[in-house]
């Protein structure tokens, strides 16, 4: 089973990173997740719950990066 980090943004859903969460390095998923937060100031959020991530887990099959909407 894959799992997806996808972006959210005015411009339509991007596949950010696809990945195998029983062979990943999860390390390397945060530090992505953070890098493109910090540039984009996207958010990342667990689809199934609706809550935000401090750190991506295994359990998590699908995170939405939800950019930040201007003017509201």
């Amino acid at each position: 089973m894959n799992a997806k980090i996808i972006t959210f943004s005015s411009r339509g859903d991007t596949t950010l990173l696809e990945y195998d969460p029983a062979t990943v390095d999860m390390d390397d998923v945060n530090k992505l997740i953070s890098e493109y937060e910090a540039r984009t100031g996207a958010q990342p959020f667990d689809v199934k719950t609706g809550e935000r991530i401090e750190k991506v887990t295994r359990d998590q099959s699908e995170v939405l990066m939800v950019h930040p909407v201007a003017g509201g």
